[in-house]
């Protein structure tokens, strides 16, 4: 499923599942894994239709975005379909209507939105259900199966040395993860001063270091990223001696970065690369250099 043929179908979709008749529908584009589509009511209200053939990932990132919004994070809660749940069955797929969040993509670039996402981001983790924590954590990808390791001849090695850090950690503050947090996926309202955090596909718990460390993966590393950090160290329920492990979630971030790429190419995954086929080895190459970064800054 692509956005345009979501857009095509949506109509019906929503008038039969959700009594919306009459909506407004265009694409939005974007998604690395999903169709979306910007949804306007005839009564001006704004939706994002979403869906997934992840159905799984989807519901979970519903689950997670309806709790934390009923904390009061600005979220794109979901509106669940009449029949009841959060999600519709559509297309050997999952579709979710999610209130739209209004204001402007943040890139992470300045000072000012630096301190805005890491505000954001320790203020979901505070509402996420803090509880100390260890055992296993993202092992789909840190053992993928045989075909995924190889893509990349050193993957194996380098999974294998991230999952013997890991397990050598001591327990850790554990909480609702976003598991994703790019620049473009917290949304701040210049009206309202409100920044909201959307995209929540995939959640799970999880030490909160983990999205600690996408963030700074996706802020350039820690040299671009330290008004973030101070910004998240500052409102976040992490100390110093827990925030001193970042190096070794830098170092598993990338590590599952390149198993997640490594999945699409042997499944031929094309989704939101579709006019950049060679973007999935390119992201690998990425991961592989990321990975020997993190690692020199490691013991």
């Amino acid at each position: 499923m692509d956005d345009e043929t979501l857009a095509r179908i949506l109509p019906t979709l929503l008038a039969d599942l959700w009594d919306l008749d009459r909506a407004d529908v265009r694409t939005l584009g974007g998604g690395m894994n999903s169709a979306t589509c910007l949804v306007t009511t005839a009564a001006d209200d704004h939706f994002v239709a979403k869906w997934s053939s992840d159905v799984e990932s989807l519901e979970a990132g519903c689950s997670a975005a309806a709790a934390l919004g009923a904390s009061g994070v600005r979220t794109g809660e979901p509106v669940g379909p009449r029949a009841g749940g959060r999600t519709a069955t559509v297309a050997d797929g999952a579709l979710a209507l999610l209130r739209h969040v209004p204001g402007r993509e943040l890139d992470g670039e300045s000072a000012i939105e630096q301190d805005l996402i890491g505000t954001t981001l320790a203020r979901v983790h505070l509402a996420g259900g803090l509880a100390p924590g260890t055992g296993h954590f993202m092992s789909e990808w840190l053992s993928p199966a045989d075909d995924v390791l190889a893509v990349a001849t050193w993957l194996p090695t380098a999974l294998a040395e991230v999952r013997r850090e890991y397990d050598a950690l001591p327990s850790l503050t554990w909480t609702q993860l976003h598991t994703d947090p790019t620049p473009e996926a917290f949304i701040h309202d210049d009206d309202t001063g409100v920044t909201g955090l959307i995209d929540w596909a995939g959640s799970c718990r999880g030490p909160a270091l983990y999205d600690v460390a996408s963030a700074v993966m996706y802020l350039g590393g820690p040299d671009d990223s330290g008004r973030f950090l101070a910004a998240y160290g500052d409102g976040g329920p992490l100390d110093a001696a827990e925030l001193a492990h970042l190096d070794s979630f830098r170092r598993l971030r990338w590590a599952i970065q390149a198993s997640y790429f490594a999945g699409r190419i042997v499944a031929d995954d094309q989704t939101g690369i579709e006019d950049d086929p060679e973007h999935n080895r390119a992201a690998i190459e990425t991961a592989r250099r990321g990975l020997d970064e993190a690692r020199s800054t490691g013991p």
